[in-house]
This record gives C-alpha cells, structure tokens and sequence, in this order.
C-alpha cells in the first residue's frame, strides 16, 4: 500500500469532507454516548443539556446561541462530576476570574461539582452567545471542563460555574 498523500486517508480517497454532527436545540437535550463528538447549539436563555454517563473518550462541544439571561445549565450523570478551568471575561470592563477545580476536588464530592451554571448577567456566573464549553470523560466519573465564558457584569468575582445540582 502507498502512502497517502496530504489530505488522502489510506484508500487515497480525500478526507475534506469530514463532518461532526451539529445539534441544534431550542429545548432541554438529553445527550446519549453514542453522539459523542458532536456539537450543540443551544438557542434558547435557559435550557438544560443533560450529558450521558461519563466514560473515557466521550466528547462534546457546546455552544451557546444566545445570551443565558434566564440560566442555563449542563449537567452530568447521576454520579458523576466536572473538574476544569473556566476562565470568565467581563464584557463591559477589563476584568478576568478563573474558576479552577482540580480532579481529586471534584471525584472526592462528585455531587459538590456535578452541574456547569450559566447565566450571562451574573458576577458568580456567565454564558453568552458564542462561548463554546468543551467537556471531555477522562473516566467512568469525571468530565474535564474547557471554556473561557463572557458576562456582562463589570465585575466577576467568586466564579461558581462548576457547583452543585
């Protein structure tokens, strides 16, 4: 067999056209291991996306469509728990807070880190349209976090984004 050349995969067919799914909701979304790897676009300020149990190499990628005014919320499996940074970037200031929660924090309580909170006008909170939160199952019990959220309050402080359902 040849080596591909760039952009080929080992048939020698081109693989541009590579495709994740996009889900895209207006309403409450219970996700299921089987669509893992795709991307949600959640369009409406106060729904709730619903991860399945967490086990190694499950991803999703979700992006908010609009402001979460009412609150918005991802959470996990009965079980299991979030563990991550989550940076948040004032809109309206220049003002930056970090939200840090290690993995041994997060599997010794899992119930204390097992919904991810939004709410775009908060000090404690953010989420609006265009942030992406990426979580990743590095286990059976914890879902690694990825994002750098906006607000609008002038000042975020105390972030509690990763909490208690």
């Amino acid at each position: 067999m040849a080596i591909p050349m760039y952009g080929q995969n080992k048939d020698g067919t081109s693989i541009d056209n590579i495709k994740h799914e996009v889900l895209f909701t207006t309403d409450s979304l219970t996700l299921t291991a089987a669509q893992s790897g795709a991307t949600v676009f959640v369009n409406a300020a106060a729904k709730v996306i619903t991860l399945p149990a967490a086990k190694a190499g499950l991803t999703f990628k979700v992006i908010l469509g609009v402001d979460t005014t009412a609150g918005a919320q991802i959470v996990a499996a009965s079980g299991d728990c979030f563990f991550g940074q989550i940076k948040v970037l004032s809109t309206t200031d220049d003002k930056t807070e970090v939200q840090d929660i290690d993995y041994a924090t997060a599997i010794g309580t899992v119930a204390d880190y097992d919904t991810l909170d939004f709410t775009s006008n908060s000090a404690t909170l953010a989420g609006t349209s265009g942030d992406v939160i990426e979580v990743i199952a590095v286990d059976d019990i914890a879902w690694c976090v990825l994002a750098c959220l906006t607000t609008v309050h002038a000042e975020p402080a105390s972030t509690a984004i990763i909490n208690a359902s």
